[in-house]
């Protein structure tokens, strides 16, 4: 509860990062119902709204369920990692946020010119400078995605040194003002051993891919990401909305 108090974030940041913690830790269980918005916000010292957008935040990853009039219940899933497709969020926050150590493993990161495909994305010319990443994620020691990923490197500070980038991309990016705040995205399903790599790469070679053409305030595109994630490892929620 200590660090819950002294953590600087918006309350609703807080108090979702906290309920995770404890859904992970097994306080819940997959099925179990959650105390009431009325509980919560006495047990952590915090108004309804906030408890009720911290609920949301979880909602929307999938990681709980709201049956109205019954209340709010942990999903039941595969065990895989969950993730919501309407957030735009650091996929290493998502692995550690669900209670597993999370390690990246990056294999290449240079500037160099992009290809004619690639600048489309980026509604520039052949041969813009680019930096160009090549990473993947593990849960656990468990390899659970690879991502290859392009950045507008005209928008990087002078003298950038792409070793200066050890883990997730959106955490760098974001005291440069680069965060982004909307994507294109496209899914759709892969088998194709060249993906992987490393001693861990999956033996049956079946992949999500999330493709994602990424987006600053003004518009601008800033990245374009290929996420492949490993077959069963990430398990991906939609909320209809009314």
């Amino acid at each position: 509860m200590e660090s819950f108090l002294r953590d600087a974030r918006p309350l609703p940041a807080r108090l979702a990062d906290r309920l995770r913690q404890r859904i992970a830790a097994g306080d819940w269980q997959p099925g179990h119902r959650l105390p009431s918005e009325q509980d919560l916000a006495a047990e952590y010292g915090v108004s309804r709204p906030t408890v009720r957008s911290a609920v949301a935040r979880l909602v929307d990853s999938g990681m709980l369920r709201v049956r109205h009039g019954a209340g709010t219940f942990v999903t039941t899933h595969r065990g895989g990692i969950q993730a919501g497709l309407q957030e735009l969020r650091s996929t290493t926050r998502i692995i550690a946020e669900q209670g597993h150590n999370c390690e990246v493993l990056y294999r290449s990161r240079d500037v160099r010119p992009a290809t004619a495909e690639e600048a489309e994305h980026f509604d520039g010319a052949p041969g813009i400078p680019v930096l160009a990443i090549d990473r993947s994620f593990l849960a656990d020691d468990d390899v659970v995605a690879f991502e290859h990923d392009l950045i507008d490197a005209a928008v990087l500070p002078d003298g950038f040194d792409p070793a200066r980038i050890t883990g997730s991309v959106f955490e760098f990016m974001e005291p440069l003002g680069l965060l982004p705040v909307q994507a294109v995205a496209h899914v759709h399903a892969v088998y194709d051993e060249e993906v992987g790599w490393g001693p861990r790469r999956p033996q049956r070679p079946l992949y999500l891919c999330l493709e994602q053409v990424q987006y600053l305030a003004d518009g601008r595109p800033v990245s374009w990401s290929q996420t492949y994630f490993v077959e069963s490892k990430f398990e991906f929620t939609l909320m209809r909305s009314q």
